[in-house]
């Protein structure tokens, strides 16, 4: 079933849902371009709906026309069809939460970049380096300034259609794993939770992570979140952090976060979970059942809803593993990390129930 929906979808014979296509399925026609073409008419010709005093009808209408026309006109560069879906985004009514979604995936795959291929481009951010810069107010700016120019890997492209080679992007570190492809079973970038938290405090203070947010999402808290990230950034990258020096700073970090900025509260969770904090790892295995709930409602690939089931079952497999209550009773071996633990039992269990099944089909 899922081959012809994918099938149709490259011949241009049906529009791809928003769910299916952050479930890794091709856009229409297996061009970006001529999704956001399709999508930008669909919404100009839908019918007007109830209105609403607090949001402004005709802006909306003026971003999708720029959207449907930039994305027609095969010179618009990537960096100016990035600010046409954002200008989407902010005309885009609150009640609209499928639509956000597109425009989400539209984003995430136009933010993705090449890694740089000059040595100096290559070379790792030094968390001494903050350190030792001074405490100026006029240096710390030159700090921020600079650290918007550090290159980082590549963000996940939401369609990708193998996950194996993904997967080998990701441990070679020519990829960077956002929060939803943790969720899914991939690693930590360079298969490091340390190395993981380190880029991510970079892609913070580069700025990276604001793209497709609203100013206004932002602007009270980026002070603090640019300390907290320095901070990170310095810890995470010295000799031996443990878990006691890392876990404070994630906590005070995932606080300073807007409500809006989901992708960082999903990520810094799955750190907590990964630094033994039991409770996060409660929250991983609840989230990954849920979205594994709608993911399946929506008619996502069976695939997709597995690896969110086998994060779910690995997690809690970890919890299990270290439960005082069951002293004496059979428990699951740890392996040497928590992310590992969870994703070598989850994937144990979803397998076991994938060979069972086609048992019983036989």
């Amino acid at each position: 079933m899922n081959s012809r929906i994918i099938s149709d979808i490259r011949a241009g014979r049906r529009l791809p849902k928003g769910a299916e296509l952050e479930a890794g399925f091709p856009f229409y026609w297996n061009s970006i371009r001529a999704d956001m073409c399709i999508w930008a008419e669909r919404m100009l010709r839908r019918e007007r709906e109830e209105p609403d005093t607090g949001w402004d009808r005709s802006g909306y209408l003026a971003a999708l026309h720029s959207l449907r026309g930039g994305a027609r006109d095969p010179r618009t560069a990537d960096q100016h069809l990035l600010e046409l879906v954002r200008q989407v985004v902010d005309a885009l009514p609150p009640w609209a939460l499928i639509e956000h979604r597109r425009c989400q995936v539209y984003l995430n795959r136009l933010r993705a970049h090449p890694l740089p291929t000059d040595e100096e481009s290559r070379r790792k951010p030094s968390g001494s380096a903050d350190v030792n810069a001074g405490t100026g107010a006029d240096r710390q700016a030159a700090r921020v300034e600079a650290d918007r120019h550090v290159r980082h890997p590549a963000a996940v492209a939401s369609q990708a259609n193998d996950p194996s080679e993904r997967m080998r992007d990701i441990l070679a570190g020519r990829g960077w794993p956002e929060a939803m492809e943790l969720l899914r079973g991939m690693p930590f970038f360079k298969d490091s939770l340390h190395e993981d938290m380190r880029h991510y405090a970079g892609r913070l203070l580069g700025g990276i992570e604001r793209d497709g947010y609203q100013p206004d999402d932002w602007s009270g808290c980026e002070a603090t979140i640019i300390h907290h990230a320095r901070h990170l950034r310095q810890v995470a990258g010295s000799r031996a952090p443990t878990r006691w020096d890392l876990r404070p700073i994630v906590d005070r970090l995932m606080l300073a976060f807007p409500a809006a900025y989901h992708e960082g509260w999903l990520r810094c969770s799955y750190y907590r979970a990964a630094l033994e904090v039991r409770e996060a790892k409660i929250d991983i295995a609840t989230t990954a059942v849920s979205l594994a709930l709608v993911s399946a409602e929506a008619g996502s690939p069976p695939e997709a809803d597995c690896q969110l089931i086998a994060t779910a079952l690995g997690w809690l497999a970890d919890v299990a593993a270290g439960d005082p209550a069951l002293v004496g009773q059979p428990r699951p071996i740890r392996c040497d990390a928590p992310a590992h633990t969870a994703r070598h039992h989850g994937q144990t269990l979803v397998d076991f129930l994938r060979m069972s099944l086609r048992r019983d089909g036989s």
